[in-house]
């Protein structure tokens, strides 16, 4: 046996070594009996095949991941561990061919999307009795106990920290409201003494400090009030752009020279419900507290942007689920000390020098409260010396301002499908629908769907699909089953889901249209469905087709097929490879995957070249599909038969094994591009 090999694949930067991605030598394995031994086992196992596609799964896996059988055999191994891409996976194979160990620190992921970290152990490699190149996956969660109690810990620090501010808040309202009592007189006074006492420079110098240092006072009361979380939050619909460049345009007048600022907000920003002036609040103190913290030089950056979030995130709030607006200010400053990171937004807690006007230790402590107030997060990253940076994340309003621009958008009457598992979002896009004067359903599922076109016969003109779908079969999946039933369908698809990117690739191959990442503005959506809905099929197809190509390898010899493979590679770098060992698996791989080329030895067991092209042109006439171009490659003396479809030169065409590179990219170059 040879060295284990260990790999870190809870590091983004690990991506096994370049060397070993050649792919896998047959005679390197051996044959296992894979199926019925994994889902037989005690133990957490997963079967894989070469290309990623999760064949079996143990009871015991099943569990760990809150999944069920039918849908983890629908996705990928890269959708439940993550970083294992087809890079590694190929990594795998020819490392236990070389007679290796392989042992990955990983993370999985469950139903809910949380992640488990895990020791993921390659069990066996081979060929399985189904015929399918596969390798066994052993796991087993690490430092369980560890790590709830570290998050256990985590918990109570965040419970400490809310019961802090919640009793400062409390303590700071009394205090605010007594110190309002005690300087009502200070406010007043000085007038009344002005009118009382003949015109004296001294006695007006005294009250003029009386007056200044009682509007200081004054503020400070009010910075009391906001702690205390006294005022009403507003109702007021706003861009927080607005606000923002207001704020920027207020600190240029006394920016120091060495200090840059920049900006980069996001043009269709969605709105929040709140106080313009409560959130102007929030965006001066954090900008204060960054340039405080570089001084004469550095560099303040204020971005803005739309974000979906499928998960909780965030390393000092828990920001969950949703769509928000993210404020992100970062600054190139001192950096904020570990050991005082968890008390910056208590109130008066502060690391400045106590001045009139700065180091009462409120400025984050009102951040904190006011962002609570408006339902958001504030989150925060920060390494010392190097700088900080604060994220705010507040729920998005579609409220009734956005329906202001709506004359001037793109309408219609047709009747529109919107598929997905988050019934808020269903609503959302419903709602956004009637408005542009849609007819609009919708549907928590891929069978939900499914079962609308096939059991109640009902026909859609459009159908927008999300692609990651925790409910049942996956976008991916409810797409290809869409097709089956209306090869013609129109699809647009949506996700907020960074992971989904692979699957959106794949069903844009199979005829889907626009992608739209969560969350949308009214504006976006509105033009993405009309484009859908007016685009001519010809051009929906011709789109397709435009796409990267895909192509199909037929060859019951596996080094002639990733040969060929290799070749079309070096000139089509962006094409999606398949292969296929026999004419039946050619005919189920076109059905699924509608390919843009297929290259069919001749002789193969079960149908031969010729049947599967015939078979699979009866495919096409039943769907109305283009046929694809077909290469026919042999070794032997073609039959006479073949003459006949291989006489259009521009569409099939027929190839002497042992063929050269030059000769099949030629063949493909004409094929793709002609």
């Amino acid at each position: 046996m040879g060295d284990i090999i260990r790999l870190n694949l809870r590091k983004s930067s690990d991506k096994g070594d370049a060397q070993l991605k050649t792919g896998v030598e047959a005679s390197s394995c051996c044959t296992i009996n894979t199926l019925p031994r994994v889902r037989a086992s005690l133990r957490p196992m997963l079967a894989v095949d070469a290309k990623g596609h999760i064949l079996e799964a143990s009871d015991s896996l099943l569990r760990m991941l809150d999944q069920t059988r039918e849908s983890i055999t629908t996705i990928i191994i890269g959708d439940v561990i993550l970083r294992l891409d087809d890079l590694l996976i190929e990594l795998v194979f020819k490392a236990v061919s070389m007679g290796h160990k392989i042992v990955m620190d990983a993370l999985m992921v469950r139903h809910d999307l949380s992640l488990i970290e895990c020791e993921v152990v390659v069990g066996a490699v081979g060929q399985g009795v189904e015929g399918k190149w596969m390798m066994i996956l052993e796991i087993e969660e690490t430092i369980k106990a560890q790590k709830a109690e570290e998050s256990s810990l985590v918990s109570n620090d965040k419970l400490a920290r809310a019961e802090r501010l919640e009793m400062a808040g409390v303590v700071a309202g009394q205090i605010a409201h007594d110190f309002n009592n005690l300087l009502t007189p200070l406010l007043a006074y000085p007038d009344l003494i002005r009118q009382e006492v003949p015109q004296n420079a001294t006695v007006d110098e005294y009250l003029n400090i009386i007056e200044k240092t009682s509007n200081e006072m004054q503020h400070l009361t009010q910075q009391l009030l906001a702690l205390a979380r006294r005022g009403r939050v507003g109702t007021e619909l706003f861009c927080i752009n607005t606000v923002i460049r207001q704020v920027v345009q207020s600190l240029q007048v006394s920016l120091p020279q060495g200090v840059a600022l920049t900006c980069h907000l996001s043009d269709n920003l969605l709105n929040i419900m709140g106080s313009r002036d409560q959130m102007r609040r929030v965006i001066e103190n954090l900008c204060q507290n960054s340039l405080d913290a570089m001084g004469p030089s550095g560099t303040l950056s204020i971005i803005t942007e739309n974000v979906y979030l499928d998960a909780p995130v965030g390393a000092y709030s828990a920001v969950t689920m949703g769509e928000y607006i993210k404020i992100s200010i970062a600054d190139t400053g001192c950096g904020i000390p570990d050991g005082i990171r968890d008390k910056i937004f208590d109130p008066f807690f502060t690391t400045k020098r106590t001045t009139k006007q700065h180091g009462s230790g409120l400025g984050l402590s009102i951040v904190h409260g006011i962002v609570r107030d408006h339902r958001g997060y504030i989150d925060l990253d920060s390494t010392l010396g190097q700088g900080s940076s604060f994220y705010i994340y507040l729920p998005i309003s579609r409220g009734i301002a956005q329906a202001g621009i709506e004359g001037n958008l793109p309408k219609g009457k047709e009747h529109i499908l919107v598929v997905d598992d988050d019934a808020p979002q269903v609503q959302v896009l419903l709602s956004l629908l009637h408005v542009l004067g849609y007819t609009a359903k919708g549907a928590a599922s891929g069978e939900e769907a499914l079962a609308f076109m096939r059991d109640q016969g009902e026909r859609y003109d459009l159908i927008i699909l999300d692609m990651v779908m925790d409910q049942g079969i996956d976008g991916l999946t409810t797409l290809v089953e869409i097709k089956k039933v209306n090869p013609q369908q129109r699809v647009i698809l949506m996700s907020g889901y960074a992971k989904a990117a692979r699957r959106i690739v794949k069903a844009q191959q199979l005829g889907a249209g626009t992608y739209l990442r969560k969350p949308i503005t009214l504006e976006r959506f509105a033009k993405a469905v009309r484009e859908a809905l007016d685009q001519p099929q010809s051009v929906v197809e011709e789109k397709r087709r435009q796409k990267s190509p895909r192509i199909l390898v037929v060859d019951d010899e596996q080094m002639i097929r990733k040969l060929f493979g290799l070749i079309i590679i070096s000139e089509f770098p962006e094409a999606v490879i398949d292969q296929a060992s026999n004419g039946k698996e050619a005919v189920d791989a076109f059905v699924e995957g509608r390919h843009d080329l297929i290259i069919m030895d001749l002789q193969m067991p079960g149908y031969d070249g010729r049947e599967s092209f015939f078979e699979i042109n009866n495919i096409c006439k039943k769907n109305q599909w283009l046929p694809p171009p077909i290469i026919f490659c042999t070794g032997f003396s073609p039959p006479e038969s073949l003459g006949s479809i291989i006489k259009d030169a521009s569409l099939h065409c027929l190839l002497r094994k042992p063929v050269k590179a030059e000769t099949l990219l030629e063949a493909v170059k004409e094929r793709l591009r002609g």
